[in-house]
């Protein structure tokens, strides 16, 4: 597992990474209809394109690959950094880390990158208007959108659990995780 530090604005980002045989990380971590239920609470359900209900079953998207590798970055706020802060840097960094997954996408032929998260690209998703998706080359799954346990993914593949927001209190770091399919090189 490979990890780097940058320096931003009030709070630095942590990258972790590590790649796993996607059979055992489909034994470990995926169970679509665990998350398809939790997806069936979500605000997001049916409302944009990234997230569920699917015309397809995410398990025909995993039987495509081999491997995963799994990026994350970690954001570790700096003494000042308040919540409002984090949670303004957090979707900032989720945005940088979609765009460097469909870099490496871009440049592993067959590879698909799963974003942090849901899409957010549109105030608005298309979907609530029966219309396409304005941005289909930006748009991406998410590994818990496909059935994936991302607190497990978390702590067992990057040894790092999430924590959340409690009584308003800005935790010791906040994570977006996202990670880039692969088919074996032929």
């Amino acid at each position: 597992m490979k990890n780097n530090n940058l320096e931003r604005n009030g709070y630095t980002v942590q990258r972790l990474e590590n790649e796993v045989p996607l059979a055992e990380y489909l034994t470990d971590c995926v169970d679509v209809p665990k998350f398809l239920a939790f997806c069936r609470e979500c605000p997001n359900y049916g409302a944009h394109w990234s997230c569920a209900p699917f015309d397809f079953d995410p398990m025909e998207i995993w039987g495509r690959y081999d491997r995963l590798r799994l990026v994350a970055l970690v954001l570790l706020p700096g003494e000042d950094m308040d919540l409002e802060g984090m949670l303004r840097a957090l979707p900032v960094e989720r945005d940088r880390l979609l765009e460097e997954l469909l870099e490496l996408e871009r440049a592993n032929p067959g590879a698909l990158a799963l974003s942090g998260g849901s899409c957010t690209r549109c105030q608005r998703c298309t979907r609530l208007d029966g219309a396409p998706c304005r941005f289909p080359e930006r748009m991406r799954y998410s590994i818990e959108a496909l059935g994936g346990d991302v607190g497990r993914t978390a702590s067992q593949y990057l040894q790092k659990p999430l924590l959340w927001i409690q009584d308003n209190t800005v935790p010791a770091y906040m994570m977006t995780v996202g990670g880039l399919l692969l088919k074996e090189q032929a």
